[in-house]
């Protein structure tokens, strides 16, 4: 314990009921926990960034996009909000082996709200090619 600096209680406290940090993942998995129960240390929610990042840089290079990317694409993102958000509820939770100073864990939350903007590019971008 002893994680929680007052400079990350603020960002806590800011960000812990932030509809914004659920835009994707009220609409995949809503009421569905076995994801949420899957992220408990930094590595996890690293694995999960990547992974989202990883679909991103790919898609980019697709053409043309069809439904069920836009599918796999908002899922990625859905896990990775999640993924965020447990580290925002259970930072100072002796049962997670989570480890992130201030501007790590800013820079998780930053991270969401960039990869909502490229899901957003995406979708942009298979609704011009239709």
């Amino acid at each position: 314990m002893g994680k929680i600096t007052p400079e990350i209680k603020a960002i806590i406290e800011k960000h812990q009921y932030d509809r914004n940090l659920r835009k994707y993942s009220d609409q995949h998995y809503f009421n569905d926990n076995s994801f949420f129960r899957k992220v408990n240390s930094n590595k996890d929610v690293e694995y999960t960034k990547a992974g989202i990042f990883n679909r991103l840089a790919h898609y980019k290079k697709v053409y043309p996009l069809v439904r069920d990317d836009d599918v796999d694409m908002e899922r990625a993102a859905a896990q990775f909000e999640i993924a965020v958000k447990k580290v925002i509820q259970c930072l100072d939770n002796p049962h997670t082996d989570f480890n992130y100073s201030v501007e790590e864990l800013q820079g998780l939350i930053d991270s969401v709200f960039d990869c909502h903007d490229k899901v957003n590019e995406l979708a942009i971008r298979k609704a011009m090619q239709d």
